[in-house]
Protein backbone atom coordinates (compact mmCIF):
# COMPACT_ATOMS: atom_id res chain seq x y z
CA UNK A 1 0.00 0.00 0.00
CA UNK A 2 0.82 3.59 -0.50
CA UNK A 3 0.98 6.87 1.36
CA UNK A 4 1.40 10.47 0.95
CA UNK A 5 3.86 9.27 -1.87
CA UNK A 6 5.90 6.83 0.05
CA UNK A 7 5.39 3.08 0.51
CA UNK A 8 4.51 1.29 4.14
CA UNK A 9 6.66 -1.14 4.86
CA UNK A 10 4.53 -3.87 6.61
CA UNK A 11 6.96 -5.49 9.21
CA UNK A 12 6.01 -8.93 10.80
CA UNK A 13 7.44 -9.50 14.15
CA UNK A 14 7.92 -13.24 15.34
CA UNK A 15 7.12 -13.75 18.83
CA UNK A 16 8.35 -16.39 20.69
CA UNK A 17 6.83 -17.63 23.36
CA UNK A 18 8.21 -19.98 25.72
CA UNK A 19 5.18 -22.38 27.57
CA UNK A 20 6.53 -24.71 30.43
CA UNK A 21 5.26 -28.00 29.48
CA UNK A 22 4.47 -30.24 32.54
CA UNK A 23 2.84 -34.03 32.38
CA UNK A 24 1.78 -36.08 35.31
CA UNK A 25 2.95 -39.20 35.82
CA UNK A 26 1.98 -42.13 39.06
CA UNK A 27 3.54 -42.53 41.86
CA UNK A 28 3.60 -44.96 44.74
CA UNK A 29 2.52 -42.75 47.86
CA UNK A 30 3.46 -45.40 50.06
CA UNK A 31 7.14 -45.51 51.53
CA UNK A 32 7.63 -49.38 50.15
CA UNK A 33 5.84 -51.79 48.37
CA UNK A 34 5.97 -55.47 47.62
CA UNK A 35 5.81 -57.59 44.35
CA UNK A 36 6.59 -61.19 43.77
CA UNK A 37 8.02 -62.77 40.27
CA UNK A 38 8.23 -66.47 39.54
CA UNK A 39 10.54 -67.38 36.95
CA UNK A 40 11.27 -70.50 34.60
CA UNK A 41 14.73 -71.07 36.65
CA UNK A 42 12.35 -72.48 39.46
CA UNK A 43 8.96 -71.44 39.34
CA UNK A 44 8.58 -73.06 43.04
CA UNK A 45 10.51 -69.98 44.54
CA UNK A 46 9.72 -66.35 44.09
CA UNK A 47 11.38 -63.43 43.87
CA UNK A 48 10.33 -60.94 46.43
CA UNK A 49 10.77 -56.91 45.46
CA UNK A 50 10.88 -54.44 47.74
CA UNK A 51 9.87 -51.26 46.06
CA UNK A 52 10.89 -47.90 47.46
CA UNK A 53 8.30 -45.15 47.06
CA UNK A 54 10.36 -42.84 49.57
CA UNK A 55 13.02 -42.51 47.15
CA UNK A 56 11.81 -43.43 43.82
CA UNK A 57 8.35 -42.97 43.60
CA UNK A 58 7.85 -42.33 39.97
CA UNK A 59 10.06 -45.31 38.95
CA UNK A 60 8.39 -47.17 41.35
CA UNK A 61 5.37 -47.00 40.28
CA UNK A 62 6.15 -47.34 36.86
CA UNK A 63 7.25 -51.22 37.42
CA UNK A 64 3.92 -51.58 39.98
CA UNK A 65 1.62 -50.59 37.24
CA UNK A 66 3.36 -52.22 34.51
CA UNK A 67 3.18 -55.48 36.38
CA UNK A 68 -0.41 -54.86 37.35
CA UNK A 69 -0.94 -54.79 33.41
CA UNK A 70 0.53 -57.81 33.45
CA UNK A 71 2.82 -56.12 30.77
CA UNK A 72 5.75 -58.58 31.97
CA UNK A 73 3.94 -61.52 32.20
CA UNK A 74 6.29 -64.29 29.83
CA UNK A 75 9.25 -61.74 29.17
CA UNK A 76 12.84 -63.19 28.61
CA UNK A 77 15.67 -62.51 30.78
CA UNK A 78 17.06 -61.45 27.34
CA UNK A 79 20.94 -60.11 28.46
CA UNK A 80 22.24 -62.00 31.45
CA UNK A 81 26.20 -61.31 32.25
CA UNK A 82 27.41 -63.06 35.05
CA UNK A 83 29.00 -60.96 37.76
CA UNK A 84 27.13 -57.46 36.76
CA UNK A 85 23.72 -58.19 35.58
CA UNK A 86 20.66 -60.07 34.86
CA UNK A 87 18.34 -57.97 32.15
CA UNK A 88 14.52 -58.55 31.63
CA UNK A 89 11.04 -56.73 31.04
CA UNK A 90 11.31 -56.05 27.30
CA UNK A 91 7.20 -56.71 26.25
CA UNK A 92 8.38 -57.45 22.49
CA UNK A 93 10.68 -60.42 23.49
CA UNK A 94 8.44 -63.30 25.02
CA UNK A 95 9.34 -67.12 26.06
CA UNK A 96 5.90 -67.76 23.71
CA UNK A 97 5.83 -65.50 20.49
CA UNK A 98 2.24 -65.36 20.62
CA UNK A 99 2.40 -63.59 23.44
CA UNK A 100 4.46 -60.90 22.91
CA UNK A 101 2.89 -57.79 23.73
CA UNK A 102 2.30 -55.64 21.51
CA UNK A 103 0.81 -52.32 23.74
CA UNK A 104 3.09 -49.04 23.83
CA UNK A 105 4.81 -48.89 26.61
CA UNK A 106 5.62 -45.11 27.43
CA UNK A 107 9.08 -43.56 28.79
CA UNK A 108 9.94 -42.35 32.04
CA UNK A 109 12.56 -39.53 33.23
CA UNK A 110 15.40 -40.97 34.85
CA UNK A 111 14.90 -40.36 38.39
CA UNK A 112 17.37 -40.47 41.22
CA UNK A 113 17.49 -38.92 44.88
CA UNK A 114 20.66 -37.60 45.85
CA UNK A 115 21.71 -38.18 49.88
CA UNK A 116 20.17 -34.95 51.81
CA UNK A 117 17.76 -33.88 49.28
CA UNK A 118 14.33 -34.08 49.87
CA UNK A 119 12.77 -34.92 46.63
CA UNK A 120 14.58 -36.78 43.68
CA UNK A 121 16.09 -35.02 40.52
CA UNK A 122 14.33 -35.61 37.59
CA UNK A 123 15.65 -35.68 33.76
CA UNK A 124 19.16 -35.83 33.90
CA UNK A 125 22.02 -37.66 36.17
CA UNK A 126 23.37 -36.87 39.37
CA UNK A 127 27.21 -34.98 38.42
CA UNK A 128 28.90 -35.09 41.78
CA UNK A 129 26.12 -35.90 44.23
CA UNK A 130 25.62 -39.26 45.94
CA UNK A 131 22.51 -41.14 45.50
CA UNK A 132 20.00 -42.61 48.40
CA UNK A 133 19.92 -45.45 46.36
CA UNK A 134 23.19 -47.47 44.65
CA UNK A 135 23.67 -50.56 42.61
CA UNK A 136 24.65 -53.29 45.70
CA UNK A 137 23.69 -57.04 44.89
CA UNK A 138 20.40 -57.87 44.44
CA UNK A 139 19.34 -54.13 43.74
CA UNK A 140 16.64 -53.68 40.59
CA UNK A 141 17.20 -50.50 38.16
CA UNK A 142 15.77 -49.19 35.18
CA UNK A 143 17.84 -50.14 32.28
CA UNK A 144 17.78 -47.46 29.49
CA UNK A 145 19.49 -46.44 26.35
CA UNK A 146 22.38 -43.32 26.01
CA UNK A 147 19.13 -41.11 26.05
CA UNK A 148 18.39 -40.64 30.51
CA UNK A 149 14.89 -40.31 29.99
CA UNK A 150 14.21 -43.32 27.93
CA UNK A 151 13.79 -45.63 30.24
CA UNK A 152 9.97 -47.77 29.89
CA UNK A 153 9.61 -51.21 30.94
CA UNK A 154 13.40 -53.03 31.29
CA UNK A 155 14.92 -53.23 34.12
CA UNK A 156 17.67 -55.55 35.50
CA UNK A 157 18.64 -57.21 38.77
CA UNK A 158 22.20 -56.28 40.04
CA UNK A 159 24.29 -59.91 40.49
CA UNK A 160 27.46 -58.82 40.77
CA UNK A 161 29.78 -56.83 43.54
CA UNK A 162 29.53 -53.28 44.05
CA UNK A 163 32.76 -52.97 41.90
CA UNK A 164 31.45 -53.97 38.86
CA UNK A 165 28.54 -51.83 39.01
CA UNK A 166 29.15 -48.37 40.72
CA UNK A 167 30.10 -46.45 37.66
CA UNK A 168 26.13 -46.67 37.06
CA UNK A 169 25.20 -45.32 40.39
CA UNK A 170 23.22 -41.35 39.48
CA UNK A 171 22.75 -42.29 36.11
CA UNK A 172 20.24 -45.11 36.12
CA UNK A 173 17.54 -45.45 38.50
CA UNK A 174 17.58 -47.75 41.11
CA UNK A 175 13.93 -48.43 42.56
CA UNK A 176 14.32 -51.30 45.24
CA UNK A 177 15.83 -54.61 46.18
CA UNK A 178 15.41 -58.12 46.37
CA UNK A 179 14.33 -59.22 49.63
CA UNK A 180 13.78 -63.05 48.92
CA UNK A 181 15.20 -65.54 46.48
CA UNK A 182 18.38 -63.95 45.90
CA UNK A 183 19.85 -67.33 45.12
CA UNK A 184 17.16 -68.09 42.03
CA UNK A 185 18.16 -64.09 40.47
CA UNK A 186 22.22 -65.49 41.19
CA UNK A 187 21.36 -68.45 38.48
CA UNK A 188 19.04 -66.85 36.29
CA UNK A 189 20.43 -67.52 32.67
CA UNK A 190 19.78 -65.96 29.21
CA UNK A 191 16.39 -67.41 27.47
CA UNK A 192 14.97 -67.97 31.17
CA UNK A 193 11.59 -65.88 31.40
CA UNK A 194 8.69 -64.89 34.23
CA UNK A 195 6.20 -67.33 34.73
CA UNK A 196 3.76 -65.05 36.88
CA UNK A 197 3.89 -61.85 38.35
CA UNK A 198 2.14 -61.21 42.06
CA UNK A 199 1.47 -57.38 43.61
CA UNK A 200 1.50 -58.27 47.13
CA UNK A 201 -0.91 -56.63 50.12
CA UNK A 202 -2.46 -54.73 46.96
CA UNK A 203 -4.92 -53.11 49.64
CA UNK A 204 -1.71 -51.15 51.37
CA UNK A 205 -0.31 -50.22 47.91
CA UNK A 206 -1.30 -46.17 47.21
CA UNK A 207 -0.55 -44.51 43.89
CA UNK A 208 -0.65 -40.91 43.43
CA UNK A 209 -0.07 -38.67 40.55
CA UNK A 210 3.44 -36.12 40.54
CA UNK A 211 3.67 -33.04 37.84
CA UNK A 212 7.07 -33.03 36.51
Amino acid sequence: AEYMGEKMMTRTFLIVCFVAITFSLPVLKSPRAWVQINTSRDPSKPIIIELDGENAPVTAANFLTLMQNHMYDDTVFHRVIPGFVAQGGDPTQTHNPASRHLEQVNSIPLEVKAVGEAEPKYFEPLSNETPVLTHQLGSIAMARTNDPNSASSQFYFVTGPEQNVKHLDGGYAVFGKVTQGLDVVMSLQQGDFIVETHVLAPENVVLDSKNL
